[in-house]
């Protein structure tokens, strides 16, 4: 960094921004477990944004908004066949175009908190979950969970950049955000938690799974204040054909 005496205004600017950063984000297990409870609500905003996303898309579309099977319900059935065939060109273009962005950062939170630096990628994880959305909201195959913890994953990872935390410090923020996504899309606090904890962790230590659970259960507070806990996977493929073909 530049030195602020220097670099005129925009070096006293960073100066500005890294003394408010050592204020608020203090190491030790204390402050983990409060920036824990910020990345658990940021992990079940971003999982909302995109719930609502495909909200707004299916209402764009059919101008019907729920479930697959109420949405397929309105259109003509050659409408019916149509859709899912646009949805996966407009995916299959968008993830066709994030390979122009660039790989300077982890596409996967796993990969971020295994083996990596605790960096995800924003362009690669936005692109593909608008990808995962199109697929979605045209009748695609694909589940939107997966889209939902990336997403929270890659919140928390933008916040810990933001706060230049080390490397170690970094992987257990995007793993708290991580177990808030699986919670926000699951339902299972608990489970979210350990699942981070023993799967891509690798371990069940007291300095990281506290956090997790913290983040878990705010994440899992949060989804219920908003109207979303007890959403449940409700139609299944056979389900949905019935009525594309009806």
């Amino acid at each position: 960094m530049s030195d602020p005496a220097k670099g005129g205004p925009s070096a006293w600017r960073q100066r500005l921004w890294l003394l408010l950063v050592q204020r608020f984000a203090p190491e030790g297990a204390h402050a983990n477990l409060a920036w824990a409870a910020v990345l658990g609500l940021t992990g079940a905003l971003a999982t909302i944004a995109f719930r609502e996303g495909i909200a707004g898309l299916q209402w764009l579309l059919v101008q019907r908004s729920g479930g697959l099977v109420e949405t397929a319900r309105g259109p003509p059935w050659r409408e019916r066949l149509l859709l899912p065939v646009g949805g996966g060109i407009y995916a299959g273009l968008i993830l066709q175009c994030s390979r122009r962005l660039g790989a300077n950062a982890a596409s996967d939170y796993m990969e971020a908190i295994a083996i990596g630096d605790g960096r995800i990628g924003v362009g690669q994880s936005l692109a593909r979950s608008a990808s995962s959305l199109c697929s979605i909201v045209s009748g695609g195959s694909i589940g939107r969970e997966g889209s939902m913890v990336q997403l929270a994953a890659m919140a928390a990872s933008v916040l810990g950049r933001m706060a230049f935390l080390s490397p170690p410090r970094l992987r257990l923020f995007v793993a708290c955000g991580a177990a808030a996504g699986i919670t926000a899309a699951y339902n299972a606090p608990i489970a979210g938690a350990l699942f981070v904890a023993e799967i891509v962790l690798g371990s069940i230590a007291m300095d990281s799974f506290g956090p997790l659970l913290v983040a878990a259960v705010v994440s899992n507070v949060t989804m219920r204040r908003a109207g979303g806990g007890t959403e449940r996977v409700n139609i299944g493929a056979m389900g949905l054909s019935k009525y594309l073909l009806k």
